[in-house]
């Protein structure tokens, strides 16, 4: 067993801590371990600041490792590649797109999935969450029915990942007027992106973001990162 997941239960025993191989993780999302982004983990390391959160980076998508993300993930549909930094440590929120997201994950992390039809009366109870393991060098796909949010780090070395979606997701909103409280519109933060936030993390969003997280904030205690 991995010696990182080991000292993360050890250190969170309050969360039952599943690897992302585990058959369960079917319903949420796969995993694409023949992808390989040598060059995109070398740009992320040294040329981007920590923290980071870049929704689209040009010097990404010119890449020729975007090909496996924009020809075999996406079919050719329009995308973008960009990039998030930082040391995550709780739950905060989820949301979801009307499309999946592909995270390569350089450091490992933990994350919180959900399913969007466990959403009833606006809201969703966190007992309801599923928490995976993801190691280092991990590129897996999120479905588009999928509840997430920002993966936790599974370490002190915090995350560094590529996220990539279709375009202009979570970009600001052309027509913010038409927002109302009608159906899942009332979750419509961004461009193609629903959010439920737990009221603990009411600093991170604007005023029209809608609180749908029931029970505990829940928060993942990093261990300490291996050596290279």
């Amino acid at each position: 067993m991995d010696q990182i997941l080991m000292a993360l239960r050890s250190a969170n025993p309050n969360l039952s801590i599943m690897e992302v191989t585990d058959s369960s993780f079917r319903q949420y999302g796969q995993l694409f371990p023949h992808f390989h982004f040598p060059e995109m983990k070398r740009y992320i390391y040294e040329k981007t600041p920590v923290p980071a959160d870049v929704t689209c980076s040009p010097e990404l998508m010119a890449m020729e490792e975007a090909v496996q993300i924009t020809q075999h993930v996406y079919g050719e549909t329009a995308c973008q590649v960009g990039y998030f930094s930082d040391s995550p440590d709780q739950l905060n929120a989820l949301e979801y797109h009307k499309c999946s997201e592909l995270l390569v994950e350089f450091e490992p992390c933990v994350i919180f999935v959900g399913q969007i039809w466990q959403i009833e009366q606006d809201s969703l109870n966190v007992a309801d969450l599923k928490v995976f393991y993801v190691p280092a060098d991990t590129c897996l796909e999120l479905y588009a029915t999928t509840l997430h949010f920002a993966p936790c780090a599974a370490t002190t070395a915090g995350v560094r990942q590529v996220v990539c979606q279709t375009a202009t997701t979570n970009t600001p909103l052309h027509h913010p007027e038409r927002r109302d409280l009608t159906g899942e519109n009332k979750y419509l933060l961004q461009r193609n992106k629903w959010v439920l936030a737990h009221r603990d993390a009411a600093p991170m969003f604007d005023e029209t973001v809608w609180f749908g997280i029931e029970g505990e904030n829940l928060a993942v205690i990093p261990v300490a990162a291996r050596k290279a």
